[in-house]
Protein backbone atom coordinates (compact mmCIF):
# COMPACT_ATOMS: atom_id res chain seq x y z
CA UNK A 1 0.00 0.00 0.00
CA UNK A 2 2.89 2.12 1.23
CA UNK A 3 4.53 1.46 -2.53
CA UNK A 4 1.24 2.46 -4.21
CA UNK A 5 0.85 5.70 -2.05
CA UNK A 6 4.55 6.93 -3.40
CA UNK A 7 3.78 6.00 -7.04
CA UNK A 8 0.39 8.38 -6.78
CA UNK A 9 2.86 10.80 -5.21
CA UNK A 10 5.23 10.65 -7.47
CA UNK A 11 2.48 11.17 -10.54
CA UNK A 12 1.00 14.59 -8.94
CA UNK A 13 4.44 15.84 -8.30
CA UNK A 14 4.68 15.04 -12.20
CA UNK A 15 1.21 17.14 -13.33
CA UNK A 16 2.15 19.98 -10.81
CA UNK A 17 5.55 20.31 -12.57
CA UNK A 18 3.55 20.67 -15.89
CA UNK A 19 1.24 23.15 -14.80
CA UNK A 20 3.66 25.09 -13.71
CA UNK A 21 5.94 24.91 -16.94
CA UNK A 22 3.08 25.85 -19.09
CA UNK A 23 1.69 28.90 -17.06
CA UNK A 24 5.94 30.10 -17.47
CA UNK A 25 5.52 29.60 -20.92
CA UNK A 26 2.26 31.27 -21.35
CA UNK A 27 3.64 34.05 -18.97
CA UNK A 28 6.83 34.54 -21.45
CA UNK A 29 4.69 33.93 -24.57
CA UNK A 30 2.41 36.86 -23.02
CA UNK A 31 5.09 39.03 -22.36
CA UNK A 32 6.61 38.62 -25.61
CA UNK A 33 3.40 40.22 -27.36
CA UNK A 34 2.69 42.80 -24.81
CA UNK A 35 6.55 43.93 -25.72
CA UNK A 36 6.33 43.54 -29.58
CA UNK A 37 2.50 45.53 -29.29
CA UNK A 38 4.69 48.00 -27.39
CA UNK A 39 7.71 48.49 -29.71
CA UNK A 40 5.24 48.60 -32.96
CA UNK A 41 2.74 51.60 -31.64
CA UNK A 42 4.86 53.65 -28.87
CA UNK A 43 8.41 53.66 -29.74
CA UNK A 44 8.47 55.41 -32.89
CA UNK A 45 12.24 55.07 -33.13
CA UNK A 46 12.28 53.45 -36.97
CA UNK A 47 14.22 55.79 -39.13
CA UNK A 48 11.41 55.77 -41.77
CA UNK A 49 8.55 56.12 -39.16
CA UNK A 50 11.04 58.88 -37.82
CA UNK A 51 8.88 61.91 -37.00
CA UNK A 52 5.50 60.34 -36.82
CA UNK A 53 3.52 61.93 -33.94
CA UNK A 54 3.80 59.79 -30.47
CA UNK A 55 0.34 58.91 -29.16
CA UNK A 56 0.80 60.82 -25.94
CA UNK A 57 1.12 63.88 -27.73
CA UNK A 58 -1.55 66.79 -26.86
CA UNK A 59 -3.20 67.58 -29.93
CA UNK A 60 -3.09 63.42 -30.89
CA UNK A 61 -4.93 63.13 -27.76
CA UNK A 62 -7.56 65.82 -28.45
CA UNK A 63 -8.15 64.25 -31.92
CA UNK A 64 -8.57 60.77 -30.59
CA UNK A 65 -11.50 61.64 -28.21
CA UNK A 66 -13.09 63.14 -31.39
CA UNK A 67 -12.59 60.27 -33.44
CA UNK A 68 -13.98 58.19 -30.41
CA UNK A 69 -16.88 61.23 -29.85
CA UNK A 70 -17.99 60.35 -33.72
CA UNK A 71 -17.96 56.61 -33.05
CA UNK A 72 -14.60 54.66 -33.15
CA UNK A 73 -13.30 52.24 -30.54
CA UNK A 74 -10.43 52.32 -28.65
CA UNK A 75 -9.32 48.94 -30.97
CA UNK A 76 -9.62 51.00 -34.31
CA UNK A 77 -8.23 54.47 -33.29
CA UNK A 78 -5.09 52.12 -32.68
CA UNK A 79 -5.29 50.34 -35.99
CA UNK A 80 -5.44 53.94 -37.25
CA UNK A 81 -2.32 54.61 -35.78
CA UNK A 82 -0.49 51.61 -36.79
CA UNK A 83 -1.60 51.79 -40.11
CA UNK A 84 -1.02 55.21 -40.68
CA UNK A 85 2.28 55.07 -39.35
CA UNK A 86 3.12 51.79 -41.64
CA UNK A 87 2.09 53.92 -44.71
CA UNK A 88 4.05 56.88 -43.44
CA UNK A 89 6.97 54.82 -43.54
CA UNK A 90 6.28 53.06 -46.72
CA UNK A 91 5.80 56.51 -48.60
CA UNK A 92 9.02 58.08 -47.46
CA UNK A 93 10.88 55.45 -49.06
CA UNK A 94 8.84 54.65 -52.15
CA UNK A 95 7.18 57.93 -52.98
CA UNK A 96 9.10 58.58 -56.43
CA UNK A 97 9.05 55.04 -57.01
CA UNK A 98 4.83 54.51 -57.38
CA UNK A 99 5.28 57.42 -59.59
CA UNK A 100 7.42 55.96 -62.15
CA UNK A 101 6.06 52.82 -61.94
CA UNK A 102 2.64 54.74 -63.09
CA UNK A 103 4.76 56.35 -65.94
CA UNK A 104 6.14 52.78 -67.28
CA UNK A 105 1.97 51.85 -66.98
CA UNK A 106 1.81 54.75 -69.25
CA UNK A 107 4.58 53.96 -71.83
CA UNK A 108 3.06 50.59 -72.18
CA UNK A 109 -0.26 51.40 -72.79
CA UNK A 110 0.88 53.77 -75.64
CA UNK A 111 3.19 51.45 -76.72
CA UNK A 112 0.03 48.81 -77.18
CA UNK A 113 -2.09 51.43 -78.39
CA UNK A 114 -4.70 51.59 -75.30
CA UNK A 115 -4.35 54.92 -73.92
CA UNK A 116 -6.83 56.63 -74.68
CA UNK A 117 -9.06 54.14 -73.63
CA UNK A 118 -7.48 53.96 -70.52
CA UNK A 119 -6.39 57.26 -69.66
CA UNK A 120 -8.51 59.27 -71.84
CA UNK A 121 -7.11 62.51 -70.39
CA UNK A 122 -3.61 61.96 -71.32
CA UNK A 123 -3.77 63.99 -74.71
CA UNK A 124 -4.54 67.24 -72.98
CA UNK A 125 -2.67 70.40 -73.49
CA UNK A 126 -2.81 70.87 -69.77
CA UNK A 127 -1.31 67.54 -68.50
CA UNK A 128 1.88 68.32 -70.70
CA UNK A 129 4.70 68.60 -68.82
CA UNK A 130 5.63 72.54 -69.51
CA UNK A 131 2.23 73.39 -68.64
CA UNK A 132 2.21 71.49 -64.96
CA UNK A 133 5.78 73.35 -64.38
CA UNK A 134 3.92 76.60 -64.98
CA UNK A 135 0.59 75.97 -63.91
CA UNK A 136 -0.66 77.10 -60.34
CA UNK A 137 -3.81 74.79 -60.28
CA UNK A 138 -3.00 71.27 -60.67
CA UNK A 139 -5.37 68.80 -63.03
CA UNK A 140 -9.01 69.04 -64.47
CA UNK A 141 -12.06 68.24 -63.41
CA UNK A 142 -12.93 65.10 -61.21
CA UNK A 143 -9.08 64.06 -60.87
CA UNK A 144 -8.44 63.29 -57.83
CA UNK A 145 -5.20 65.10 -56.06
CA UNK A 146 -3.62 63.53 -53.07
CA UNK A 147 -0.37 64.81 -50.60
CA UNK A 148 1.74 62.66 -48.28
CA UNK A 149 3.05 65.74 -45.91
CA UNK A 150 2.24 65.23 -42.30
CA UNK A 151 0.00 67.15 -41.23
CA UNK A 152 -1.02 68.60 -44.65
CA UNK A 153 -4.38 67.22 -43.57
CA UNK A 154 -7.08 66.82 -41.24
CA UNK A 155 -5.75 65.02 -38.69
CA UNK A 156 -1.93 64.54 -36.56
CA UNK A 157 -1.66 60.59 -36.90
CA UNK A 158 -2.98 60.09 -40.39
CA UNK A 159 -0.68 60.62 -44.04
CA UNK A 160 -1.66 63.35 -45.62
CA UNK A 161 -4.85 64.83 -47.45
CA UNK A 162 -6.93 64.49 -50.71
CA UNK A 163 -9.07 66.61 -52.76
CA UNK A 164 -11.07 66.56 -56.32
CA UNK A 165 -11.09 69.05 -59.28
CA UNK A 166 -14.10 71.15 -59.71
CA UNK A 167 -15.90 71.46 -62.68
CA UNK A 168 -13.91 74.83 -62.89
CA UNK A 169 -10.84 73.46 -62.92
CA UNK A 170 -9.52 76.92 -60.80
CA UNK A 171 -11.36 75.20 -57.44
CA UNK A 172 -10.74 72.12 -55.51
CA UNK A 173 -13.25 70.55 -53.40
CA UNK A 174 -11.99 69.23 -50.11
CA UNK A 175 -13.50 68.02 -46.80
CA UNK A 176 -11.33 69.87 -43.11
CA UNK A 177 -12.13 69.44 -39.30
CA UNK A 178 -12.53 73.24 -39.26
CA UNK A 179 -9.29 73.18 -36.55
CA UNK A 180 -7.53 72.21 -39.55
CA UNK A 181 -9.32 74.43 -42.21
CA UNK A 182 -7.58 76.98 -44.19
CA UNK A 183 -10.48 78.92 -44.51
CA UNK A 184 -11.52 78.24 -41.16
CA UNK A 185 -14.62 76.08 -42.08
CA UNK A 186 -15.59 72.53 -40.88
CA UNK A 187 -16.41 69.77 -43.36
CA UNK A 188 -16.90 69.82 -47.68
CA UNK A 189 -16.53 73.32 -49.08
CA UNK A 190 -14.65 74.98 -52.09
CA UNK A 191 -10.90 75.93 -52.05
CA UNK A 192 -8.71 77.23 -54.45
CA UNK A 193 -6.40 75.43 -56.45
CA UNK A 194 -2.93 75.74 -55.65
CA UNK A 195 -2.03 72.26 -55.89
CA UNK A 196 0.21 73.11 -58.28
CA UNK A 197 2.58 74.77 -55.50
CA UNK A 198 2.51 72.19 -52.95
CA UNK A 199 4.90 69.75 -52.44
CA UNK A 200 4.90 66.37 -51.69
CA UNK A 201 1.71 65.66 -53.55
CA UNK A 202 0.28 63.21 -56.56
CA UNK A 203 -2.47 64.06 -59.16
CA UNK A 204 -4.51 61.13 -60.12
CA UNK A 205 -6.36 60.10 -63.31
CA UNK A 206 -8.96 57.52 -63.03
CA UNK A 207 -8.77 54.38 -65.30
CA UNK A 208 -11.28 53.49 -67.86
CA UNK A 209 -12.86 56.53 -67.21
CA UNK A 210 -14.67 59.24 -69.52
CA UNK A 211 -15.30 63.17 -69.72
CA UNK A 212 -19.30 62.60 -68.39
CA UNK A 213 -17.90 60.70 -65.79
CA UNK A 214 -15.04 62.77 -65.00
CA UNK A 215 -17.94 65.69 -65.02
CA UNK A 216 -20.08 63.69 -63.12
CA UNK A 217 -17.51 63.14 -59.80
CA UNK A 218 -17.01 66.53 -59.81
CA UNK A 219 -20.48 67.59 -59.52
CA UNK A 220 -21.34 64.90 -56.79
CA UNK A 221 -17.91 66.81 -54.87
CA UNK A 222 -19.82 70.09 -55.34
CA UNK A 223 -22.73 68.88 -54.06
CA UNK A 224 -21.84 68.39 -50.60
CA UNK A 225 -19.56 71.31 -50.81
CA UNK A 226 -23.15 73.26 -51.29
CA UNK A 227 -24.95 71.17 -48.60
CA UNK A 228 -22.02 71.97 -46.16
CA UNK A 229 -21.36 68.56 -44.84
CA UNK A 230 -19.87 68.19 -41.57
CA UNK A 231 -16.27 66.72 -41.15
CA UNK A 232 -16.50 62.66 -40.38
CA UNK A 233 -13.67 61.79 -37.80
CA UNK A 234 -15.42 58.41 -37.70
CA UNK A 235 -12.24 56.84 -40.27
CA UNK A 236 -13.53 53.70 -40.43
CA UNK A 237 -17.02 54.53 -41.70
CA UNK A 238 -16.33 55.41 -44.97
CA UNK A 239 -19.82 54.62 -46.23
CA UNK A 240 -21.98 57.20 -44.84
CA UNK A 241 -22.86 60.53 -46.60
CA UNK A 242 -24.05 62.11 -43.96
CA UNK A 243 -20.77 63.06 -43.57
CA UNK A 244 -17.23 62.89 -45.60
CA UNK A 245 -13.35 63.15 -44.54
CA UNK A 246 -11.16 64.04 -47.41
CA UNK A 247 -10.19 60.77 -49.14
CA UNK A 248 -13.86 59.49 -48.45
CA UNK A 249 -15.10 62.38 -50.58
CA UNK A 250 -12.95 61.42 -53.56
CA UNK A 251 -13.66 58.12 -52.90
CA UNK A 252 -17.24 58.34 -53.00
CA UNK A 253 -17.31 61.19 -55.67
CA UNK A 254 -15.72 58.26 -58.14
CA UNK A 255 -17.85 55.56 -56.30
CA UNK A 256 -21.05 56.75 -57.39
CA UNK A 257 -19.68 56.65 -60.80
CA UNK A 258 -19.29 52.81 -60.51
CA UNK A 259 -15.66 53.11 -60.02
CA UNK A 260 -13.64 51.86 -56.97
CA UNK A 261 -10.18 53.88 -56.34
CA UNK A 262 -9.91 52.66 -52.60
CA UNK A 263 -6.80 50.52 -52.58
CA UNK A 264 -8.57 47.81 -50.11
CA UNK A 265 -12.09 47.21 -51.58
CA UNK A 266 -13.93 45.69 -48.70
CA UNK A 267 -12.62 47.35 -45.71
CA UNK A 268 -14.11 50.58 -44.46
CA UNK A 269 -11.71 53.00 -44.17
CA UNK A 270 -9.91 54.99 -46.98
CA UNK A 271 -6.77 57.00 -46.87
CA UNK A 272 -4.96 59.21 -48.96
CA UNK A 273 -2.50 56.92 -49.60
CA UNK A 274 -4.97 54.13 -50.87
CA UNK A 275 -6.45 56.70 -53.51
CA UNK A 276 -2.88 56.70 -55.12
CA UNK A 277 -1.99 52.60 -54.36
CA UNK A 278 -5.69 51.71 -56.43
CA UNK A 279 -5.49 49.69 -59.50
CA UNK A 280 -8.11 51.92 -60.95
CA UNK A 281 -5.85 55.08 -60.71
CA UNK A 282 -2.59 56.34 -62.28
CA UNK A 283 -0.37 59.17 -61.59
CA UNK A 284 0.06 61.36 -63.88
CA UNK A 285 2.16 64.06 -61.65
CA UNK A 286 4.20 63.77 -58.70
CA UNK A 287 5.93 66.76 -56.93
CA UNK A 288 8.55 65.15 -53.90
Amino acid sequence: MSRFCDIIHSIEKIKISRIIQKRCLQTLFSSYILEKKEKLFNSGKSAHAEGFPQLTNEKVQTEIQEMKDAGMTSEEVQKFYEMSKEEYAYVQEHAEDLYKDSQKEIKELKASGQIDEVLPKYEEPEYQHKNQIAAKALGTKGDVLTSYEINSGSWSIGVGHAAIVSTNKSKTVEAWAKSWSPINQDGVRRYNNNWGSKKKVYGLWVKKSNNNKYINAAKYAEKQADNKKKYNFNFFNKKTTAKFYCSQLAWRSWKNQGIDIDNVKWDTVVTPMELVKSNNTTIFYHKG
